[in-house]
């Protein structure tokens, strides 16, 4: 009986003994420092400006600050309920790291197009409203050189347009390459004269006493006529000195074409002759008066002269003229 109350208090002892061990240990840590000591034992005192440490070799640690100890350090006190509430404003707490939001799918739809011409290129774009737009300017330019042709090749207008809306540039360009057309009513040197004497006489009765002789068909009697195609030919100045003092009027004569070529065929002339130097054709109209030295060209509806005083060339149309009369330069009118 005694023998089994002494085991009992051997192994109560030993149970003691364990436990005090077991909650040793339990406290008994690693606590290492910032700056790289590191302690093993125990803590023995804990308060707001650190704690002493009961080292495992014997003896304590002067005081260590909660700053110096290092956050594993910090975190592992936390669970020792003596030391938590001191440690627990020095443990640094991680940023809550927030989740990257999703990114937005984006979703692409489709938009409405235009769909393209089936055809492309330079006359397929002619079909659109700004190629026509083009088209028509280039015809009516084309119809207007044609016009311009005309009136410099002296042809009618209304030909030679017709012709050029047909054959666009080919038109023009033809009858610009072709001669004027005077040079077609040109006649032979024969029965130019003999039209020429005919229409003087008819024309102007006085020249009859001032004729040296008939003209005859065959027979050549002057210079063939110029290349603007007149109807007559001066004959050593005869025409010239019959037309001397010849007035003509609007009612009793028809101003046209016709008249002045073969009236007054050496005033077409650059040189002029011996006769038709010391004359000039007065020609009077509604509003002026023009004193002519030389017709330098002559169309179907007017004709361009040169004026002797300045040398300056006007336009004067057949419908204007009301009075035509010849004098020589000095004479006053």
């Amino acid at each position: 009986m005694e023998n089994l109350i002494m085991h009992g208090f051997r192994t109560l002892w030993l149970v003691l003994g364990a436990g005090w061990l077991l909650g040793t240990s339990a406290f008994a840590a690693e606590f290492r420092l910032s700056n790289g000591d590191v302690y093993n034992g125990e803590g023995a005192a804990f308060d707001d400006y650190g704690i002493v440490i009961r080292r495992e070799i014997g003896g304590y640690t002067p005081k260590i600050g909660w700053g110096q100890l290092t956050q594993e350090t910090l975190i592992a006190l936390k669970k020792n309920p003596q030391a938590a509430k001191f440690v627990e404003p020095f443990i640094e707490t991680p940023p809550e790291v927030k989740p990257k939001p999703k990114k937005k799918e984006i979703v692409l739809k489709e938009v409405p197009r235009i769909d393209r011409p089936a055809k492309s290129g330079f006359f397929a774009s002619l079909g659109t409203p700004a190629g026509m737009a083009l088209l028509a300017i280039l015809f009516l330019a084309n119809l207007f050189m044609a016009y311009e042709v005309a009136v410099y090749r002296q042809r009618p207008a209304v030909l030679v347009c017709g012709i050029s809306a047909v054959l666009p540039v080919f038109g023009p360009i033809v009858f610009l390459s072709l001669p004027g057309a005077e040079g077609a009513l040109e006649l032979p040197d024969e029965m130019a004269a003999a039209g020429a004497d005919a229409e003087a006489l008819v024309s102007n009765p006085l020249a009859i006493g001032k004729k040296t002789g008939p003209t005859h068909i065959g027979k050549k009697t002057g210079p063939t006529p110029t290349r603007l195609g007149l109807a007559s030919v001066d004959k050593k100045g005869q025409e010239g000195a019959t037309l001397e003092g010849a007035v003509f009027k609007r009612g009793d004569t028809t101003f046209n074409r016709r008249f002045f070529e073969s009236k007054f065929a050496g005033f077409f002339r650059v040189i002029q002759g011996e006769t038709e130097k010391d004359l000039v054709i007065v020609i009077r109209t509604g509003k002026n008066e023009y004193v002519v030295k030389r017709i330098s060209r002559i169309s179907m509806g007017d004709m361009h002269v040169q004026v002797l005083r300045g040398g300056t060339e006007a336009q004067i149309s057949f419908g204007e003229i009301s009075e035509v009369l010849v004098r020589r330069k000095d004479a006053k009118g």
